[in-house]
């Protein structure tokens, strides 16, 4: 069974929501970099570092990515 976390920030301009293996991620603004290990998303006034391994991007549609993959955390900057 999956359990959601809903992150609801003091501004909901995004949300993140964690699954077992996926970060889904609603209204970002850009990817900054991609690769297996590390993924950073650029948000409205912040930084999204998703770290783990064999992450790939299951879905990008306009402002909706949905990272899949061994996620080991998820932090701001």
């Amino acid at each position: 069974m999956l359990e959601v976390i809903n992150n609801a920030l003091s501004n909901n301009d995004f949300y993140i929501c964690l699954y077992n293996n996926n970060v889904y991620i609603y209204n970002y603004q850009e990817i900054i970099s991609f690769n297996n290990d590390l993924i950073k998303v650029r948000l409205k006034n912040k930084i999204v570092k998703i770290k783990g391994s064999k992450m790939l991007i299951e879905k990008m549609h306009l402002h909706e990515l949905l990272i899949k993959g061994s996620i080991d955390s998820v932090s701001y900057e």
